[in-house]
């Protein structure tokens, strides 16, 4: 990914958090948000994927196999941002498609990711999706706030691929 790709997609994180977060985490938190805080975090991510709207990056998505020691042998979707002025616009599941097809391709049958507890948006697009929600939980301090996200596994059997007729590609951030 270019320099002012990474830049265009750390303001997307910040733009998605202060919008989507807002209400579930500390305002104070948001506000302070920068996008120096995801710009490095973006090299080498093979299962990195961005959607642009008329030359603008409007999503990003990024996968990967499962950070989680205690889920050998799955892939995780661990980030999935869009641009507020692009929500329900079927970006996200676009976006979602695609880390899940990229997983698949890389062996992964089993897919998991996280969500906000209160995150209603996020949950019903998971579940649409074909995810479902586990009782496994992960409390997370952010800011002087404890949060709690949800395990959604995904289940083959409801796979909801579909083309996508997005312009996405997979953007090994380097």
């Amino acid at each position: 990914m270019e320099p002012q790709e990474a830049d265009e997609a750390a303001r997307l994180y910040v733009r998605s958090w202060q919008a989507g977060y807002k209400g579930l985490l500390p305002q104070y938190y948001l506000d302070l948000l920068s996008p120096e805080r995801w710009k490095d975090s973006f090299a080498g991510l093979p299962g990195s994927f961005v959607l642009t709207e008329g030359g603008v990056i409007a999503g990003h998505s990024c996968a990967r196999p499962a950070a989680d020691e205690k889920m050998p042998g799955w892939g995780e979707v661990h980030t999935l941002y869009v641009l507020p002025e692009y929500w329900g616009r079927g970006f996200g599941t676009a976006l979602l498609d695609n880390s899940v097809r990229w997983l698949k391709n890389q062996g992964f049958d089993r897919i998991y990711l996280w969500a906000l507890d209160g995150n209603v948006r996020a949950r019903r697009l998971y579940e649409k999706y074909g995810f479902t929600p586990t009782t496994d939980t992960l409390l997370c301090q952010v800011g002087n706030a404890e949060v709690t996200d949800i395990r959604y596994i995904w289940n083959n059997a409801r796979s909801a691929l579909q083309n996508s007729e997005f312009r996405i590609h997979n953007s090994e951030f380097n």
